[in-house]
């Protein structure tokens, strides 16, 4: 008897001490911070990075259980953020810099995503050119899908009208002929496509390579009161990243589609997943400049702002936590395009 008890607590310990070992924080009687973040309606796909990082525990690895609050878009989730609504946002990097140009503070923390402007519309308009005299759908002054459409009128030497609508609603909207085409989000464009067979990708990404799109942002309160909170949900978006990079994109679609509230939606992200890049956490200012000298010559940010656009945006620009991350996950430092 004496023996079986010495091996009984043998047993308990060794189990405790792989609990200990594994365990999310939750589990071993720490309670998780509750951080909230705000994203976008119809975006899940944009942020698969951070819903598999939930998904996988990474976040309550790190002592964090994510808050979600979804919004019409990017300047409305930033009014929320700005009056302390919102700990953390994942939202454009149009809006988020229109916002620093009226004085609003943040720390922009990484990229989450990029290109993310699909282009949808009828099976007859099969290139932005066609969009000639065409009424497009916009998810609103502000967003950087605006910006997408402000730069190819620009460059392309077009024109076309401008409707401001919920991208939920543009799939009825040009069912109803109210619209021609419309740049939307993702899975948002994938899943209008789904809906109604008359509709195609006119354009699946932006004529913009690797057009940055979504940035994640922390409230400078939070940088300054719970750094090792802002550090965690770094380095678990991170992880996120990796799981995207070393797993089948079926497996990847099936956790957005779960995320979705909807498991038959798998499909669907999986479509939508060829619109955005994913998977690198560094800012790309080639596209950088483009696009905020785009809504600088449209008049939304003061023109003298975008004469030194690299040092403004490094103004808000953290990578330290990238970079600890990345030391602390073994990853070798990538380094920003230039």
């Amino acid at each position: 008897m004496h023996a079986l008890r010495k091996v009984f607590s043998f047993a308990v310990v060794a189990g405790l001490a792989a609990g200990m070992a594994f365990a999310p924080a939750h589990a071993q009687g720490k309670p998780l911070v509750e951080l909230t973040i705000a994203d976008q309606i119809g975006s899940e796909v944009d942020y698969a990075n951070v819903w598999v990082a939930e998904h996988e525990g990474y976040f309550a690895e790190e002592g964090i259980k994510l808050v979600r609050k979804t919004y019409a878009n990017g300047p409305e989730a930033l009014l929320h953020f700005a009056n302390g609504e919102v700990q953390t946002l994942m939202g454009g990097l149009a809006p988020i810099m229109q916002a620093a140009s009226r004085g609003q503070d943040f720390k922009i923390l990484m990229s989450v995503t990029k290109n993310n402007a699909p282009l949808v519309g009828r099976k007859d308009i099969t290139g932005w050119k066609q969009l000639e005299g065409k009424t497009v759908g916009s998810p609103g002054l502000g967003t950087v899908q605006d910006a997408i459409l402000n730069y190819v009128q620009a460059t392309q030497g077009i024109k076309f009208k401008r409707v401001f609508a919920k991208v939920s609603d543009f799939g009825v909207m040009l069912d109803k002929g109210e619209i021609d085409a419309f740049i939307s989000w993702e899975p948002a464009a994938a899943t209008a496509i789904s809906q109604n067979p008359k509709l195609h990708y006119i354009a699946q990404n932006p004529p913009i390579p690797n057009a940055e799109s979504l940035l994640l942002i922390a409230h400078p309160n939070l940088v300054r009161d719970k750094p090792e909170v802002v550090a965690g949900l770094v380095k678990a978006t991170l992880r996120g990243m990796d799981y995207i990079k070393k797993n089948p994109p079926e497996k990847v679609a099936e956790i957005v589609a779960k995320k979705m509230n909807d498991p038959k939606a798998k499909p669907v992200a999986l479509t939508a997943m060829g619109s955005v890049i994913i998977t690198e956490p560094r800012i790309d200012m080639p596209s950088t400049r483009i696009i905020l000298k785009t809504i600088a010559d449209a008049g939304k940010i003061p023109a003298h702002l975008a004469k030194d656009i690299d040092g403004w945006v490094n103004k808000y620009l953290d990578n330290s936590y990238l970079e600890r991350a990345e030391r602390e996950l073994g990853r070798m430092k990538v380094s920003a395009a230039k």
